[in-house]
């Protein structure tokens, strides 16, 4: 039996009410996705440091979008980031790469947003994602800045239709516009700031920065009653090797100098350029074996160091450490500093390329003493 007009006339009302119900219901969701991408964005743009911005990505992101894993890898070729990012109490940390490798296989020549899911591109996704993340979709974002491909964005789901391939990705590019220039804006604002506080030959901070930070450090050792060790290392005999060799490769065995220094020390040690071919190393927390045992570390490293002259040969080069420990009742850095230099006049007057801790001087005038 047929439906008669009126029915069929009504079924096709509800069925166009239910469609523009449909449709409401997508422009309400629409909507809510642009206000979140846009408060997104206007927080991208206001970021101060970096650890804002990774968190930013890696934390509010996620939790802003109920997204399931989320991920940054940044290209880090000459250790930028990572001479800055290990200080930073960040919740999660982003993924510091060596060369542009896994991004070209993630974006390939298009280097455009993809939506990966269940299908041919699944593959893609372990690459992309902890393991444990459990990502069934994925938006992965190419970070692009002046033409140059400086990372990835990857947004991950547990729901493998998330991301649909079919989908459009204009909010998707938007958002990956705005963190590359975020990205890019906080890496100037590092170098700007390295720039003021970093020796420009050796890479090691400079004397103002380390007048600055050896304040802090002591009045945090003398507050919280721990130890703080001092090291004064200085190039042997590197007048000879500027006239012997040009200033050129002194100043090569200086910056590569500064570089074994660096490989040498913890999170949290401190090392400064302080005059010269002098270098001053603070090292909190440390017991006088710990800082001595660095000492002839590095020692050990410039002994054994072929040193690469601009031309391509090498040279040889040897230091001195003098070595001090914070005292009980410390009222003045300067008697710390003035205690470690002592201690390399010791090392040099006693035949160079040694490490004399201010104990050990103290020993060595006692000796001096009694033969007199």
């Amino acid at each position: 039996m047929s439906s008669s007009p009126d029915t069929q006339a009504q079924a096709q009302v509800q069925e166009l009410r239910h469609r523009l119900q449909s449709l409401l219901d997508a422009a309400h969701a629409n909507e809510r996705k642009l206000d979140r991408f846009d408060a997104l964005e206007r927080r991208l743009i206001a970021v101060s440091s970096m650890e804002e911005l990774v968190n930013l990505l890696l934390v509010d992101c996620r939790a802003d979008f109920g997204l399931d894993a989320a991920e940054l890898w940044l290209v880090d070729v000459d250790d930028e980031l990572r001479r800055s990012l290990p200080t930073l109490p960040m919740a999660k940390a982003p993924r510091l790469l060596d060369g542009h490798g896994p991004l070209r296989e993630l974006f390939g020549a298009a280097r455009t947003t993809r939506l990966i899911g269940p299908g041919p591109d699944a593959g893609l996704l372990p690459a992309a994602f902890e393991a444990d993340a459990g990502v069934r979709s994925a938006a992965l974002l190419p970070l692009i800045r002046q033409g140059l491909l400086i990372g990835g964005l990857h947004l991950g789901s547990r729901d493998p239709e998330r991301y649909d391939a079919a989908s459009g990705t204009k909010f998707l590019d938007r958002l990956a516009a705005i963190a590359a220039i975020a990205i890019e804006s906080m890496l100037n604002r590092e170098r700007l700031r390295r720039a003021g506080m970093t020796d420009g030959l050796t890479g090691v901070h400079n004397r103002r920065y380390f007048d600055h930070r050896s304040l802090i450090e002591f009045s945090q050792a003398v507050r919280h009653r721990y130890p703080l060790a001092c090291l004064f290392l200085d190039i042997d005999h590197f007048k000879a090797i500027n006239d012997g060799h040009g200033h050129p490769v002194g100043d090569e065995v200086l910056r590569q100098v500064g570089g074994l220094i660096l490989r040498s020390l913890r999170t949290g040690d401190l090392a400064a350029r302080y005059g010269g071919e002098e270098f001053v190393v603070l090292l909190p927390r440390t017991d006088l074996a710990g800082a001595r045992e660095v000492a002839e570390r590095i020692r050990h490293m410039v002994q054994e160091a072929p040193f690469i002259t601009p031309e391509g040969g090498t040279v040889g080069a040897t230091l001195s450490a003098g070595l001090a420990m914070l005292p009980p009742g410390a009222t003045s850095f300067a008697d710390l500093l003035a205690a470690a230099d002592r201690a390399l006049y010791e090392a040099k007057r006693a035949g160079r390329n040694r490490t004399v801790a201010a104990c050990d001087e103290a020993d060595i005038n006692a000796a001096t003493a009694a033969a007199s």
